[in-house]
């Protein structure tokens, strides 16, 4: 996104500002403002002296959690894929999570797990493998043991029925499926279900909100305003007995009139049935939230109901309007709202985009917004993240033009730092590769120079975020080292050990509506996940205003602990 001002503010609405996302007797923070970056409750850090940050570190929780999927098939990595983003949502709780494919399970292995998360991405996934194969047996050992154990099973997506045919015949528990857990499959249906209620809100099911330059939207149905509808598909289940079971989220559609409501989410005894898989196609306000919400119950973890709201100012650097932060700044002191500022510490211009064409550079150590950051931060009110170091890339001022752009002017705030990307003709973008082969220890040095730099003030960021949300996978796990806590989306490379680039470098992206305690890079993520106010966008892109912020935020209250 182009940078028309760094003034972008990622505003978690909260009641007393817009009276849509705090609970009516909810406060937003107390009276006092200690410095956010030393404020600890229970070993616990806090930022903008609300939201309580677990201290980043390995879970040893005795709770331990199976993720088994599917790799069989045209589709077989997305079986991986969406392990990972489901590793990455439990990282929420206090639990030890072991994932890895279906055909690896060994008899009786469930026993050590409280819980077995099994994701279905391969239709007819038996039908892969022979009969007297090793795969097929480690299927066959999973079905048999989640009759014959006592442990909660969520189930997501295909092979249902494969599960049932082998319990009856081989009438395992001396029952059948649908007699111990009181639902049965019916078939895989195609009527256009693009909805998902749950808590009485209406969810998107698998929409893309805005089909930009770009995204993947075949096989999809337009519903207006270049909005798409991409997961039609639903496992339908038959309710067998009501007294066994219970639905918790429905799903319908808007474009079809004769689809039926029908169960999206629902449990049997112990056994959890997602009608899809719900990491498709996900948004802002998507039945991934539902999904995410009911984790709580699914693990038997329930948290306490409340909804958290933090502000953000974005790309802050030694060149930012003073005044207009000065504006912003002003307001929150009044408002008693404690809030963070992404903060790039060393500006560049090499192409001279701001200054006639002369190439700038400027420390923000050295700079009068320096001074006001140093002054907001020593009052309390205002707590640091380091955003980037640069928010640009380029090795030295004697690079080409072309190697300068990343992918538009070199400018701080404008460019990508630690992935090379081209936008093509089409205004689409093209996402190469981290910089500098994804050194880790690289991306450690360069996000140290920044770190140095905010210490030249006296500042210490309690957080760093990567511009734009990306950045390599050694890039993440070297950082991590200096900032283990990030306040960001981030993007994951499910095939990182893959000797084809092509597919090494193939990332995809995750946000979260609450505290992540440890995702697979081992950071604590406090999340970002209502977007930023954008009036001008760039060309073909949607605007999202505040009227969307807030929309967002008051689907994100569906989440029981979401901030």
């Amino acid at each position: 996104m182009k940078k028309i001002t760094r003034l972008l503010l990622l505003i978690f609405i909260s009641f007393t500002v817009f009276g849509c996302y705090f609970d009516n007797n909810k406060s937003v923070s107390s009276t006092s403002t200690p410095n956010p970056n030393s404020v600890i409750i229970d070993s616990v850090t806090t930022v903008n002296n609300s939201i309580p940050i677990p201290t980043p570190s390995p879970s040893t929780s005795s709770k331990q959690v199976l993720i088994l999927y599917d790799t069989a098939g045209d589709f077989g990595n997305t079986g991986k894929t969406n392990a990972l983003f489901l590793e990455n949502l439990l990282g929420h709780f206090d639990i030890t999570i072991h994932a890895k494919p279906a055909i690896e399970y060994v008899a009786n292995e469930m026993e050590e797990h409280e819980a077995i998360f099994y994701i279905g991405s391969t239709y007819n996934v038996l039908a892969s493998y022979s009969d007297e194969s090793t795969e097929k047996q480690a299927y066959e050992n999973f079905y048999r043991d989640i009759a014959t154990k006592n442990k909660a099973i969520i189930w997501i997506n295909y092979n249902l029925s494969s599960l049932e045919a082998f319990w009856k015949a081989n009438n395992l528990d001396n029952s059948t499926f649908e007699q111990k857990i009181g639902l049965s499959f019916n078939r895989i249906t195609h009527l256009k279900y693009n909805r998902v209620k749950y808590k009485n809100v209406e969810l998107f099911k698998g929409v893309i909100p805005f089909s930009a330059p770009g995204a993947y939207n075949a096989g999809c149905i337009d519903e207006g305003n270049n909005q798409y509808a991409c997961s039609l598909e639903l496992n339908l289940i038959d309710i067998v007995d009501t007294n066994k079971t219970e639905i918790f989220a429905t799903t319908y559609s808007t474009i079809a009139e004769t689809t039926p409501i029908s169960p999206y989410i629902t449990r049997g005894d112990k056994f959890w049935f997602v009608g899809d898989i719900p990491f498709s196609f996900i948004s802002e306000e998507d039945r991934y939230l539902a999904f995410a919400d009911l984790l709580h119950d699914m693990l038997s973890i329930p948290h306490t109901e409340s909804h958290k709201a933090i502000i953000r100012i974005e790309d802050v650097d030694a060149r930012t309007n003073i005044d207009k932060l000065s504006i912003l700044t002003d307001f929150m002191r009044q408002e008693n709202l404690p809030f963070s500022i992404a903060t790039i510490p060393q500006y560049e211009d090499p192409l001279g985009f701001e200054n006639a064409g002369v190439p700038s550079s400027e420390k923000i150590s050295d700079s009068q917004i320096g001074s006001l950051l140093k002054s907001l931060y020593d009052e309390g009110i205002a707590s640091i993240v380091q955003h980037g170091t640069t928010h640009q890339f380029h090795n030295n001022v004697n690079d080409s033009t072309s190697n300068i752009k990343n992918p538009y002017n070199g400018l701080s705030g404008n460019d990508f730092e630690f992935i090379r990307v081209i936008q093509n003709a089409d205004n689409s973008y093209s996402y190469l590769d981290p910089v500098e082969e994804d050194s880790a220890q690289w991306a450690k040095d360069r996000i140290t120079q920044g770190k140095d730099i905010l210490y030249e003030l006296g500042i210490t960021a309690f957080a760093w975020e990567a511009p734009h949300y990306m950045a390599g996978a050694n890039h993440y796990r070297g950082i991590q080292e200096v900032y283990p806590i990030q306040y960001a989306r981030l993007i994951y490379y499910p095939n990182e050990e893959s000797n084809d680039t092509s597919q090494k470098y193939t990332s995809v992206g995750q946000f979260f509506p609450y505290i992540i305690k440890h995702d697979v890079y081992g950071y604590t993520i406090i999340p970002e996940n209502i977007q930023n106010i954008v009036h001008t966008p760039n060309l073909d892109y949607r605007p999202l205003l505040p009227s969307d912020t807030i929309r967002f935020a008051q689907k994100l209250k569906v989440v029981r602990d979401a901030v």
